[in-house]
């Protein structure tokens, strides 16, 4: 289960940035994966990385969520409760913040904050699947 987790958010992350790579070549492409990500995310293009002229699929926030829930399913982490705790309420003050125009836009710290929270929130996950797992074998 861990590794359907990893592969998983590996994919949506991959996806999102094939997005402007398949823009210019595979115009559809890029709108379905546009669309199916825009479920999701508010696709601000000043608040999304661009590559080769065109907006990856997600937000920076997004996308390094994405990326951090592949790293976070990869490895073991310790205290990963109050480490998730901790990272939502730093993006909740980040995104408090922003909405009342105390700092503007900030791509990087952005996705450094998406990163380490979908890094806490992909070792939760993962811790609580072994720990499920470890219930089956044992029962």
């Amino acid at each position: 289960m861990r590794l359907v987790l990893l592969f998983t958010f590996i994919l949506l992350a991959v996806a999102a940035v094939a997005a402007p790579l398949l823009a210019a070549g595979h115009p559809l492409a890029a709108l379905l994966i546009r669309s199916f990500f825009a479920q999701v995310c508010h696709q601000q293009i000043a608040r999304s990385f661009v590559i080769e002229g065109a907006p990856v699929a997600v937000c920076v926030r997004c996308l390094g969520i994405y990326c951090g829930v592949a790293l976070g399913a990869a490895m073991r982490v310790v205290g990963t409760r109050r480490l998730f705790a901790l990272t939502l309420l730093l993006n909740l003050i980040d995104v408090a913040t922003a909405m009342l125009h105390w700092h503007g836009n900030w791509p990087l710290p952005r996705f450094v904050l998406g990163l380490v929270l979908g890094w806490s929130a992909g070792a939760l996950l993962a811790e609580r699947t072994r720990a499920k797992g470890r219930a089956l074998v044992q029962n």
